[in-house]
């Protein structure tokens, strides 16, 4: 079974415990994902326990006498055991996020250029880029990544979004910055250069880019 698979049957099995035991569960999950265990490893250890609990529950018996008063307690050993995750960087994050986006903008560059060129013999608007545009998509990148991930921390983990009240200052802020992104765009696009770029040469930088991501940002 695949992580979001087992985190539905766990959830499915959650449904039938009673409250008590079921807080005990709902404690042992946050314990158990919270720690250096691996996500995969994680969910089958806490669907083996809520099967294991449901049984018990059937027999008349309780989360605490089935698995002690400490919910971390059941899984200790194999917590203790589970090799220590290495903290993500925050500067090493922030900048992976621009160099994919730019990497893939170059990637778009050099496809669309050298097509032009094999159809027409020149590279049309694929052969230059602004200055602009370089910057726009690098912050934009972050921003958007950003805005992504916290809809998806507002996610239940039945893939439903919790509801919200209308908030009509954050609504009106981020009308107030689309505006003002939206006229400092139109000035600095014209007053940033154009850079002429061969389509090759977007090329040679979209497989440096590839070749960064993989070996800068997702070694192991």
């Amino acid at each position: 079974m695949k992580v979001k698979d087992m985190i539905r049957e766990n959830n499915r099995l959650r449904e039938q415990l009673t409250p008590s035991n079921r807080s005990y569960l709902e404690d042992m999950i946050l314990a158990l994902r919270d720690s250096p265990v691996d996500a995969l490893r994680t969910e089958e250890l806490l669907l083996e326990a809520a099967k294991l609990l449901l049984q018990a529950q059937e027999k008349g018996k309780s989360a605490q006498e089935l698995f002690g008063k400490d919910p971390e307690s059941y899984f200790q050993q194999i917590i203790s055991s589970a090799p220590v995750r290495p903290p993500r960087s925050k500067l090493n994050y922030y900048l992976m996020i621009p160099w994919a986006a730019l990497t893939c903008l170059f990637g778009i560059l050099s496809i669309g250029g050298l097509i032009m060129l094999w159809s027409s013999g020149t590279a049309g608007i694929f052969g230059q880029i602004s200055l602009f545009t370089l910057i726009a998509v690098g912050a934009g990148s972050v921003i958007l990544v950003e805005m992504l991930m916290k809809w998806l921390s507002s996610l239940s983990e039945d893939d439903k979004p919790y509801p919200k009240p209308f908030d009509i200052k954050r609504l009106g802020s981020y009308i107030v910055i689309a505006i003002i992104a939206v006229f400092a765009g139109r000035y600095l696009d014209t007053l940033l250069p154009v850079i002429p770029i061969s389509p090759w040469v977007s090329l040679a930088l979209f497989i440096v880019g590839v070749v960064g991501l993989k070996f800068i940002f997702f070694k192991k």
